[in-house]
C-alpha cells in the first residue's frame, strides 16, 4: 500500500513541459532559471539599443522590416503571395510577415508594425534560449546548461538581428526540433524541421540526421518511414496550393538567390579576393555550391559511421551542418550568426577561454555590423585604397572574423569523442561490401 501511495505521490509531483515529464525538483529549478535568463534577454536587447544608437551613434536597421511590411499591405490589399506577387522567402515566412500587419490594422498606425515585429521576434529569441538551456541539460551538467542559457540570453550581436530580421523565426524552428528529437518526441522534431525549412531553409538540414541518429538507434525502419512521411505531408500542405496556382511565380521564390555574386561580407568573396591577388584566380564562388553539397555528404557519412547516438554528438552535427550552410553560402549576411548563435552557446561554456571566444565573435560581427556600416561592411567590394590589398584594413578585419568562427568549429569539433579514422574506413568499406 505504502508503495502504491510513494508511486501516486511521484507522479503528482510531476510536471510536464510540451508533454515531457520532469520532477517537481526539477521544475522548480527550470523556473528559478528561467526568470533569471528571460530577464537577461530582456535586459539585452534594450541595452543595444541605447548602446547601438547612444553610445555609437550608430541605427537600428529597419530595411528589412519595411520589405516584410510591403509584403503585408499587398496581402491586406487582396493580393495572394506566391501567386499574385513572388516574395524572396519561403511559404511560412508569412506567419511572421502577417502577425504584426494584425496590430497595424487595430491600431491604424503603420509604426506598430515595427514594434510588433521587435516584440514578436523577442519572444522567440527568448524561447530560443530558455530551448538552448533545455538542449544543454542533455548535452552537459546543470551548471554548464544555465551557462549556455546566459550566453545565449547575452549574445548582443544577435539582439541586434533579433530586432531588425525575422531570422529568429527559424532559429528558433530549428532548436524546438532538436529538443523535441532529444526529448522522445521525434514526429514532432521532424515536422517543427519541416516548419522550419519552410521559414528559411537551413533548419531542414536537421531531417537526415534524425533519420539517420533513428536508423543507428535501431529503431524499425517503418517507423523512420512514416515520420518522414509526414514531414513530406507537412510539406506539400503547406506548399502544394501555391505550386498549382502560379507554378512559375512559386518557384521564383527558390530561384531568387541562384546566380548571385558573392557579397563582400561572404567567406567565398574573402577566399576569392585571395586567390585573385595572389594567384590571379577568381573560382571558389563559383564552385561552393558544390563543396557545400560535398562537406554536406561527408558530414553526414562521418555521423553515420561514429555510430554515436547521443545527444551531444547530434547537437553538434547539427551546428557543423548549419556552420557549412553558412561559411559556403554566396551571401553569408551578418544575421546569419543568428543561425548559429544556439550552438555557439551550447558548446562554448565549459572554459573562460570558450566563453571569450563566444562573446569575441559576438563583438566582431557586432562591429562588423551596424557599427562600421558602409566603411568595413559593403556588398560590392573592399575599400583598399592606396594600401596592398591584402595588408588592407577591411581585409584584415574579415580575416580576424573567420579565424573567430572557425576556431569556433574547430573546438566545438575536437571537443567530440571522434573514432579512429581507420575503423570509420573499415565500417564504410564492410558495409559498401555487404
Amino acid at each position: 500500500m505504502s508503495r502504491v501511495r510513494g508511486q501516486y505521490d511521484d507522479t503528482a509531483r510531476e510536471k510536464s513541459v510540451l508533454g515531457i515529464r520532469f520532477s517537481e525538483k526539477e521544475f522548480s529549478k527550470f523556473r528559478e532559471h528561467f526568470a533569471m535568463l528571460i530577464a537577461l534577454s530582456i535586459i539585452t536587447k534594450v541595452a543595444v539599443v541605447l548602446f547601438t544608437t547612444g553610445i555609437f551613434h550608430s541605427f537600428v536597421d529597419i530595411f528589412d522590416v519595411s520589405v516584410y511590411y510591403r509584403y503585408a499591405m499587398q496581402v491586406l490589399g487582396g493580393a495572394i503571395p506566391y501567386v499574385d506577387f513572388s516574395l524572396e522567402y519561403p511559404q511560412l515566412s508569412l506567419v511572421v510577415i502577417l502577425v504584426p500587419l494584425i496590430f497595424t490594422v487595430l491600431t491604424g498606425d503603420p509604426s506598430t508594425y515595427l514594434v510588433a515585429h521587435q516584440v514578436f521576434m523577442s519572444i522567440f529569441d527568448i524561447l530560443t534560449t530558455l530551448l538552448v538551456y533545455l538542449i544543454a541539460l542533455r548535452v552537459s551538467d546543470q551548471r554548464c546548461a544555465f551557462i549556455s542559457g546566459v550566453l545565449s540570453a547575452t549574445a548582443f550581436s544577435s539582439a541586434y538581428f533579433v530586432l531588425t530580421k525575422y531570422d529568429a523565426f527559424p532559429t528558433f524552428l530549428l532548436m524546438l526540433s532538436l529538443f523535441l528529437f532529444i526529448y522522445r518526441k521525434e514526429i514532432c522534431g521532424y515536422l517543427s524541421a519541416v516548419a522550419g525549412f519552410l521559414a528559411k531553409w537551413f533548419p531542414g538540414l536537421a531531417i537526415p540526421y534524425f533519420a539517420l541518429h533513428e536508423y543507428m538507434s535501431g529503431r524499425d525502419p517503418r517507423t523512420i518511414g512514416r515520420h518522414i512521411i509526414a514531414s513530406a505531408a507537412l510539406l506539400l500542405i503547406i506548399t502544394l496550393p501555391f505550386a498549382v496556382l502560379n507554378s512559375s511565380v512559386f518557384l521564383a521564390t527558390y530561384t531568387a538567390h541562384t546566380g548571385r555574386t558573392a557579397l563582400a561580407h561572404s567567406f567565398c568573396y574573402y577566399v576569392d579576393f585571395a586567390l585573385e591577388n595572389v594567384l590571379g584566380l577568381s573560382f571558389f564562388a563559383q564552385v561552393s555550391l558544390l563543396l557545400m553539397a560535398v562537406v554536406q555528404i561527408f558530414l553526414l557519412g562521418y555521423y553515420y559511421s561514429a555510430k554515436n547516438t547521443s545527444a551531444e554528438y547530434l547537437c553538434a552535427f547539427l551546428f557543423f551542418s548549419t556552420f557549412a550552410f553558412v561559411i559556403f553560402n554566396k551571401v553569408f549576411s551578418p544575421q546569419y550568426l543568428l543561425w548559429i548563435t544556439p550552438f555557439l552557446a551550447i558548446f562554448l561554456a565549459r572554459s573562460y577561454k570558450e566563453i571569450a571566444l563566444f562573446y569575441a565573435i559576438q563583438a566582431w560581427v557586432y562591429l562588423e555590423f551596424p557599427i562600421l556600416y558602409r566603411s568595413i561592411y559593403i556588398n560590392d567590394g573592399y575599400f583598399v585604397g592606396d594600401s596592398s590589398p591584402l595588408a588592407s584594413v577591411p581585409f584584415l578585419f574579415f580575416t580576424i572574423k573567420f579565424i573567430l568562427l572557425l576556431a569556433a568549429f574547430g573546438m566545438v569539433w575536437i571537443s567530440l569523442k571522434h573514432p579512429d579514422l581507420r575503423v570509420v574506413w573499415t565500417l564504410i568499406h564492410h558495409e559498401k561490401s555487404m
